[in-house]
This record gives C-alpha cells, structure tokens and sequence, in this order.
C-alpha cells in the first residue's frame, strides 16, 4: 500500500485544502500554531468616540481600570490591551479619511489598508485560502471610505445573504469538455472515484498510525476518520463534477457551517451578525483575515433597546447630546459585541486541531478617528486582544498602554507582526513600519 506524502497531497490543491488539518498527523507530529504566532486576524472596526468618556483613568501597564464606557470588557479582562494617546499624523482627522487602517492621507501612492495587505503577505508566504481576506459591514447607502487597495475604496458586503453565499454557498462547477457532452459524467465519476480511492487510503493509514498513539491521541483520529466518512458520503451524493481545487467553495469536513441568515436587520446588529459569520468562516479555515465594520463615519441609524431613544450615531449621539448617555450605551453594546466575538473564537476548535481559534486568533479593535467628536485623530485608541498564538503580552488585571504621540499605523504592524509578517515594505508610510512597543510578549 502506498503511504501517501504531504508533497503528494500538495500536488492536488483541494485535498490538500481539505486535509491540512491531518497532515501532522499522518507524519506523527502534533499539529500545533507556531510559538508567539497567531494564524487568523479579526479586525472589529468602529467610529471615533468621546475620547474622555472611553479613557481608563487610573490604569497602568499591568492594569487596568475601566471607564463605564469601557466596562463591558471585563470579563475578557486579562486577554486585552487598551491603547490610546496615538495621533493619525493627519491621516485620520476628518470624515471619511482613510487613515484608519492605511497609515495613509487622502491621495496616498498606492493606498492599501490593513486586511488586504495581510491577506497578500499571507498569501505571498505560500498560506492558500478560498478567500484572501474578508470585508463586511458598514451601511451599505453611504459612500466607502474604510478599506482600500490600489488607492480605491472597497465596498464591504453588507447583506447576510450575499456574505453568507460568498463564504459558504458555492458550487463546485461541472468540467467541460465541448466535443463530447457525455464526457463530463464520466470526468465526474472517475474524478469521484478516485477521491474515494484516497479517501479510503487515508482512512487505513489513520488507523494503522492511530494503533502507535496513546489514547487521546487515538481518540482525535477517530473523530478525524468520522468527518473522512461523511466526506465520502458527501462526494457520493454528488451529482456534478469538477475538481476540488476548482473555483467553488469546499469547506473542511470538520468546520461548523453556521445556519443561514434570516431577514435584514439593523445597520450594527446585521454587523454583529456578520461578525459572527466571520468567526464561522475561520473555524472552516475558509479565510484567515476579516474585517467588520460597525456603522459609517457620517450617518448610521441605530435602533438598540440597550441605548436608549434611537437615532443617529454621528448627528445625534455625538454632537447633539448632552450629556451623550447614548454615545456611552452604544459604546458598552459594542463592546458586549467584541466579548462575544471573544467567547465565539474560545467555542470553536481550531481547524488544525490546536486548541480553539481564540488560542489562533488576534483581535483588533480599530477605528475611523480619535475623538469623533471633535473630529480629532491626535488620540487614536486601539483595543488588542486574542490567544494570538502567545503574541500578545498580558497581565491578570489586563493592560494599558500610553502611546504617547506614536503613530498609530504602528498598532496596524503589530498586527501584521502578530500573524508573521515581518516584511512591510508598501504599507502606510514608511516611517511607521515598526511595531508599537509593548503589544508584543
């Protein structure tokens, strides 16, 4: 019987995508994330706030003390880092600026923001997923001004149903052959069988590899030979051919595809659930690199029972309140959001079988401006959090960091740094391609 390799199943792309997660196994090593690496990145992207309302007075670098802006965070407390005090150098400082997550001004050379550019580094380092990156969110009726690539704003995919279809609805296409329509049946039962002919293969090799393992080990090989059989049972009940390597979508046999969406929602609670898409996409190691956008720089209708009266998040919470009881609400609803986001990643096993995704995962919580309200990016504020593969460093009461005037593009190259990227040449500007102090164990 022949053992079949890694090369062997890298020469077929989609077992190779589908089988990533046994391939330690079948070589006897455990499957594990690299040491201070982290594999996925999750970026929770927000409007600016009130600065002095979100700021937590009396914190240290080993600790820190929530505002009641910030208190929903809590119980994430010892995986966060909150930072704050760092300028934009003008890149962030009024409506629709790009700076953001670019590092860049309005007519910035060649203007990428950050999960496009980590989405290519990822996949320049030979890390192949069925989506680069992920952008979803905002309000779908405003002009886009968060994510970019070549100078051009992107449109994020706002609608449940369309994001659902691109991540997991796809088909894989039939083969063509146009000089024989019988052709394609055939193609698609001899490509059927012999994926099952591996498929069955492998299935030996985990048994007689599970009889040199101690228990639990053996244990894990078994739930991985269950989801080989549904696999096969699947590709049984296939009607059209194509490789798998083709262009439709092919989940990992051991992913939970969540239930698709219902109706349309608010513009944030139709984020949060988009939010939650996004994790689901992870754990099917679909993608490693989303970002959610909740709300628009310029007008979003929020309609939340926890905040109070609704109305607009910028007209109204932010420049006609006083005081701004709404702005404060809103800011705990998002971040009982980013602690859910938290508590999805810790739920989920990680596609490789290493932990959860939480233990793989970094998050960050960026934003448009500063001080939204003043319309200021001289104090931009991040919130970093996650497993991130030993990444981050972090304190039992959690930590704060001071950036004291540093330029917040270099809290974008920690995240890059934190997923393995090292190489920053044609991001932002080149004089913050260094990661902010502090962030890193």
């Amino acid at each position: 019987m022949k053992n079949y390799t890694r090369r062997d199943f890298t020469r077929h792309l989609g077992l190779a995508a589908l089988f990533s997660p046994f391939l330690s196994m079948i070589e006897a090593q455990p499957a594990r994330a690299a040491a201070g690496k982290a594999k996925y990145l999750l970026i929770f992207f927000t409007n600016g706030t009130d600065v002095a309302a979100w700021s937590p007075k009396g914190s240290s670098e080993s600790s820190i003390s929530f505002s009641p802006m910030t208190e929903n965070l809590a119980p994430i407390k010892s995986d966060i880092i909150l930072v704050e005090k760092l300028t934009s150098n003008g890149t962030a400082s009024s409506h629709g600026a790009p700076g953001g997550l670019t590092g860049f001004n309005y007519g910035g050379q060649n203007m990428i923001s950050l999960e496009q550019y980590a989405g290519d580094q990822l996949k320049a380092a030979g890390i192949r997923t069925q989506i680069p990156n992920l952008i979803l969110g905002s309000v779908p009726s405003e002009q886009q001004t968060t994510f970019y690539r070549d100078s051009r704003a992107l449109t994020p995919i706002s609608s449940l149903s369309s994001a659902y279809q691109a991540i997991f609805g796809g088909a894989l296409p039939p083969p063509s052959n146009p000089t024989s329509p019988s052709m394609p049946a055939m193609d698609a039962e001899n490509r059927l069988r012999r994926r099952k002919s591996v498929l069955d293969t492998m299935k030996a090799e985990l048994t007689a590899l599970s009889q040199t393992l101690g228990s639990l080990e053996r244990q894990k090989l078994e739930v991985h030979a269950d989801s080989i059989r549904q696999l096969e049972e699947r590709l049984a009940q296939q009607t059209g051919g194509g490789d798998m390597g083709g262009g439709g979508v092919v989940m990992p046999v051991d992913c939970s595809k969540p239930a698709a969406p219902g109706g349309a929602m608010d513009p944030l609670p139709n984020s949060a659930a988009l939010l939650d898409m996004a994790i689901s996409a992870f754990g099917c190691d679909i993608t490693r690199v989303a970002a959610v956008q909740f709300g628009h720089h310029q007008n979003t209708q929020v309609n939340i029972p926890e905040v109070g009266m609704a109305g607009d998040w910028h007209n109204g919470f932010m420049h006609s309140d006083n005081p701004r009881t709404r702005l404060v609400n809103l800011e705990k609803w998002l971040c009982k959001e980013f602690v859910k986001a938290a508590e999805k990643l810790k739920s989920l096993p990680a596609p490789d079988g290493a932990g959860t995704l939480w233990d793989q995962t970094i998050m960050l919580w960026a934003r448009d401006m500063g001080d939204g309200v003043q319309h200021d990016g001289s104090n931009m504020r991040f919130v970093f959090s996650g497993g991130a593969g030993g990444y981050l460093k972090k304190s039992a009461n959690g930590r704060y960091l001071d950036g004291g005037g540093a330029f917040h593009q270099q809290a974008l190259i920690s995240a890059l740094e934190a997923i393995g990227i090292t190489n920053y040449a044609g991001f932002g500007d080149p004089m913050g391609r260094t990661p902010l102090p502090g962030v890193s164990a």
